[in-house]
C-alpha cells in the first residue's frame, strides 16, 4: 500500500486518463456493434433470460451447433467469484474497459517501481501501457476478455518478481491470486504468454547465478519451487471453471484429433497451418514505426480491404507508439543495458521472432512441437500483446537515462541522430513510398481492378497519414530536446509534455478504432420479420439450417435452436461433421431434427417445402422428431469408421443407427414405439417413451460423454454416441421414462475447492499485512 500512498498522483493520474479516451462508452453507455460484438449479443440475451427464469447456472447451450457445453465452452464461464461485485459497479461496457485499462496502467507503474525507474520515468511507461492501442482495436472487435486477462499482465510479472528476489509467504500469496485473477479472466493463452516471459526471466537468472558462480539452492532452487506451489495454489482457486474447461478441450477442435486429418498434427492440438494463419511477416515491423503502413481494419471509415498485409485480416494494430519506441531505441545507445534492462531488450527480440510464426518459424515450430498446450493455441501474432509491457520497460529506463545526462553533448549527439534519421528515413517514404511499395495484397484478388484502384490510393493516403504523424512526432520531440538543453524549460515540465506527445500519438491511432454507437442500435440488428416471425410461432422441438449465413448466431437471439454458429472452438466430432460436408446430406439434415431451411437460394429437392408466404424460408417434409426409437445397430470401434457410415449415401437413421462402442442387448430389427417430450431445458431432458419391443431410443442431442447422464426407469444407463453426434440409450418394452441431465457434481466440487481456496488465501493474505503493520506501529 506504501507504493501507492508515495505515488498517488501518478495513480490517481493512470485512473483518470482512460476516461478521455472512453468517455462517450463511460458516460453515455456507447457501445461498440462490430461483428463479436453483434454474434455476442444473442448469446447474453440468452444467459440473462435463463437465469431470470431459472436461477441456475446454465451448462449446456442448445441454439448453436445443434449444442455445446455452455460453461466449460467459453459460453457462459462465470468461475471469477470477484466478477458479481465488478458488474454491479461497473454497469457498462465502457466502466469495465475503463477499470482494467486503469488497473493495467497501474500494474506497469508498480511493475517499473520494482526496478527503482523514477516516478515520471515509471508514469511515462505505464501511460504507454495503459492506453495502448492494441486494446483499443480489442475494444473495436469486441474480444474484451483479451484485454481483461492483459490488465493482469504486469501485475503478475510483478508478483512473480517480487516473489523471486523475496521468497516469503506473503509474496507468494500474492503471486497466487494475481495469476488466479488472470486466469478468472478467461483467456489463458494470455495468461500463457505471460509465464513464458516469467519463465525467461527466472532462467536467465538462474544461468547468470551459475556462470558467476554465485549460485545457490536456498537463493536459486528454493524461487522455483515456490513458483511452482504458487501455481499450484492459482490452480486451486480457478478450478472452477478450468477443471469444465479442461475436459472440454480434450473433446474440441483444439485439442481432440480429427478423423480427417492425415498429417497427425491435430493429435497435440490444432493443424501447424490452422494455427499459424495470423503470422506477423518480417517486413510488417515496419509498422511499429508507421501504424497505417499495412493500412488498419475495422475502422471508422475504411473497408476491410483497407488492410494490405501477409495475414488473412486484422482486428487491431501492435504500434505501441513512436515516442517510447525511440526512448527504447536511445536507451539501449546511450549505455550498455543493465541486467534487467538486457533481460527485458532480449524477450522483446524473442517475441518478435515467435510472433513470425511461419514466416520464421525458428521459435514458433519448437513450442508448437515441444512446450505444453502451446499447439492448442492460435494467432502466433497475439504474443505481441507483450510488447506493451516490454517496449514501455524498456523506453522507462531510456528516458531515465537521458534525463541523468542529457547535459552530456554525446547524449545530445545521438537523440539527434535518432530524430534526424527517422525524419529523413520518413520524408524520404513521404517522397518515394508509393514507388517503394506495392500497397496491394494477396487478399485482392476478390475484388475488381477498379475498386483495387481505389483500394491502393486509400492505402496511400492511410501511409502518407503515418508520415505525417511520425514527422509530427519528431519535429515535437526535438523541439522539446532543445528547450530542454537551452534551459527554455526545465526537467519537470519536459518530462509531461513529452508525456503529452505520446499521449497523442496513440490517441490519433486510437481513435480509429472507436467505433462505437449508442446501446439502443444493437437491438435494432435483431428486429423480428416475417421469416422469424413464422419460426417461432412453431411450439415444437426442430432445429434451422441457415444455410446462407452458417457462421452467425443470429437466429439465437429468438431462442431459435440452429446447427451453425459462430464460435472459434466447437466440439470435434461436429466440426468434423461440418468439415466433411455433412450438412449436404439430407439424411444428415433429418437426424439432426432440421424442419426449417434458411436460404434464398432454390431448393430442388421435393422433400422441402418453400413456405409460399415467407421468402426464403423451406419446410423439410422428411424431418425426424427430437427422438426416435430404431432396433438396427451397427457398431463401429473408430471415430472415422463412425464418420465415415454415418456420411454413406444408404444410411438412413430413420431405422438404423451407427453407434460408437455399443455393449447393450441384442435389438429387434422391427421396432415400434413414440417418444413424447414431457420436460426440456438447458440442464435436463425428460422423455416418455411407449413401445411393444424396446430398443435404441436415439435423442437429436450432441453426445458430450463428460456432462451429461441419462437414467431410463430411474437407473442410470449408458449413453452411446450415435451416428457420429448424436446420443441414445437403450430402453426396454412397455412404458420408459428416460432422463437425460447434465451433472453438475464435478462442478459443484471444483467451486467449492475454489471457493475455499480463495478465501483462504485472501484471510492467510490479510493476517500477514495486518501484523506488518503493527509491526511498523511499534
Amino acid at each position: 500500500m506504501k507504493i501507492f500512498y508515495e505515488n498517488r498522483n501518478e495513480v490517481i493520474l493512470l485512473t483518470i486518463l482512460p476516461l478521455f479516451f472512453l468517455y462517450r462508452m463511460v458516460f453515455f453507455g456507447e457501445i461498440v456493434t462490430t461483428n463479436d460484438e453483434l454474434e455476442r449479443h444473442p448469446i447474453n440475451e440468452w444467459r440473462d433470460n435463463y437465469i431470470e427464469q431459472y436461477d441456475d447456472v446454465p451448462q449446456w447451450y442448445p441454439n448453436l451447433f445443434s449444442g455445446m457445453p455452455s460453461y466449460g465452452g467459453y459460453i457462459y464461464t462465470n468461475g471469477d467469484p470477484t466478477k458479481f461485485i465488478r458488474s454491479n459497479i461497473l454497469f457498462n461496457p465502457g466502466l469495465k474497459i475503463w477499470f482494467y485499462l486503469s488497473l493495467s496502467g497501474i500494474g506497469m507503474f508498480v511493475l517499473l517501481q520494482l526496478f527503482n525507474i523514477s516516478r515520471t520515468s515509471a508514469l511515462f511507461g505505464s501511460v504507454i501501457s495503459a492506453i495502448t492501442p492494441y486494446a483499443f482495436g480489442l475494444i473495436n472487435a469486441g474480444h474484451l476478455n483479451k484485454i481483461f486477462a492483459m490488465a493482469y499482465i504486469p501485475w503478475v510479472i510483478a508478483a512473480a518478481l517480487y516473489f523471486i528476489n523475496s521468497p516469503t509467504l506473503k509474496a507468494l500469496l500474492m503471486l497466487s491470486l494475481a495469476t488466479a485473477l488472470q486466469l478468472w479472466a478467461n483467456h489463458p493463452q494470455v495468461a500463457y504468454y505471460t509465464w513464458m516471459v516469467i519463465g525467461f526471466y527466472y532462467v536467465w537468472i538462474l544461468l547468470s547465478s551459475i556462470l558467476s558462480k554465485t549460485y545457490s539452492t536456498k537463493r536459486s532452487l528454493y524461487p522455483l519451487f515456490g513458483i511452482i506451489i504458487g501455481i499450484a495454489i492459482a490452480l486451486f482457486m480457478v478450478s472452477d471453471p478450468y477443471v469444465d474447461i479442461y475436459k472440454f478441450q480434450e473433446h474440441s477442435n483444439r485439442g481432440a484429433i480429427s478423423v480427417l486429418d492425415q498429417s497427425g498434427q491435430t493429435e497435440a492440438g490444432t493443424k501447424w497451418k490452422y494455427a499459424t494463419q495470423w503470422s506477423f511477416h518480417p517486413k510488417e515491423m515496419l509498422s511499429f514505426i508507421y501504424p497505417y503502413h499495412f493500412g488498419l481494419q475495422n475502422t471508422s471509415n475504411l473497408e476491410r480491404g483497407a488492410y494490405w498485409g501477409y495475414m488473412p485480416f486484422t482486428q487491431s494494430t501492435h504500434y505501441v507508439g513512436l515516442v517510447v519506441l525511440i526512448f527504447a531505441i536511445l536507451g539501449v545507445l546511450l549505455k550498455k543495458p543493465d541486467r534487467s534492462e538486457l533481460i527485458f531488450l532480449v524477450i522483446t527480440i524473442l517475441i518478435l521472432i515467435t510472433g513470425f510464426g511461419s514466416f520464421f518459424s525458428i521459435l514458433y515450430k519448437p513450442f508448437f512441437s515441444l512446450l505444453p498446450f502451446f499447439s492448442k493455441f492460435r494467432i502466433p501474432s497475439m504474443i505481441y500483446m507483450l510488447l506493451a509491457i516490454t517496449i514501455p520497460f524498456l523506453g522507462a529506463k531510456g528516458l531515465d537515462r537521458f534525463m541523468k545526462g542529457y547535459k552530456d553533448g554525446v547524449v545530445i549527439k545521438k537523440i539527434s541522430y535518432v530524430l534526424g534519421g527517422l525524419t529523413a528515413v520518413t520524408l524520404l517514404l513521404f517522397m518515394f513510398g508509393d514507388l517503394v511499395f506495392s500497397f496491394s495484397g494477396s487478399g485482392d484478388a476478390r475484388y475488381d481492378p477498379i475498386t483495387i484502384s481505389k483500394l491502393q490510393s486509400a492505402r496511400i493516403e492511410l501511409f502518407n497519414k503515418g508520415l505525417m504523424l511520425a514527422i509530427s512526432i519528431c519535429i515535437g520531440l526535438a523541439g522539446l530536446v532543445y528547450a530542454l538543453t537551452q534551459k527554455k524549460i526545465n526537467a519537470t515540465i519536459f518530462n509531461y509534455a513529452l508525456i503529452g506527445i505520446a499521449i497523442f500519438d496513440i490517441w490519433i491511432v486510437n481513435s480509429e478504432f472507436m467505433n462505437i454507437k449508442p446501446p439502443f442500435k444493437m437491438d435494432r440488428n435483431f428486429r423480428n420479420n416475417t421469416l422469424v416471425d413464422y419460426i417461432i410461432k412453431d411450439n415444437g422441438h426442430f432445429r434451422i439450417f441457415p444455410a446462407d449465413e452458417m457462421g452467425s448466431n443470429r437466429y439465437s437471439y429468438w431462442n431459435i435452436e440452429s446447427i451453425g454458429g459462430y464460435r472459434p472452438i466447437k466440439l470435434r466430432n461436429y466440426q468434423d461433421l461440418m468439415d466433411a460436408r455433412g450438412f449436404s446430406r439430407p439424411k444428415v439434415l433429418d437426424m439432426l431434427n432440421v424442419k426449417y431451411v434458411v436460404t434464398n437460394k432454390r431448393i430442388n429437392n421435393p422433400n422441402y417445402k418453400k413456405i409460399k408466404e415467407v421468402n426464403g424460408l423451406y419446410e423439410n417434409k422428411n424431418v425426424l422428431p427430437k427422438s426416435w426409437i430404431v432396433g438396427q445397430i451397427k457398431d463401429v470401434n473408430s471415430q472415422r469408421e463412425s464418420l465415415m457410415e454415418t456420411l454413406l449415401s444408404g444410411f438412413d437413421p430413420r431405422n438404423k443407427a451407427i453407434v460408437y462402442g455399443y455393449r447393450g442387448s441384442d435389438m429387434p430389427e422391427e421396432v415400434k414405439g413414440v417418444v413424447t417430450i414431457k420436460t426440456r431445458s438447458e440442464n435436463r431432458i425428460e422423455l416418455l417413451s411407449t413401445s411393444d419391443t424396446g430398443g435404441l431410443l436415439v435423442l437429436s442431442e450432441i453426445y458430450y460423454e463428460p456432462g451429461w447422464r441419462a437414467t431410463v426407469n430411474g437407473k442410470e444407463t449408458p449413453i452411446y454416441q450415435t451416428n457420429h453426434v448424436l446420443r441414445s440409450v437403450e430402453i426396454p418394452k412397455g412404458t420408459t421414462e428416460v432422463i437425460f441431465e447434465y451433472d453438475k457434481t464435478n462442478w459443484q466440487r471444483t467451486r467449492l475447492l475454489s471457493r475455499f481456496s480463495l478465501i483462504t488465501v485472501i484471510l492467510i493474505l490479510g493476517a500477514l499485512f495486518w501484523k506488518e503493520q503493527n509491526k511498523r506501529i511499534d
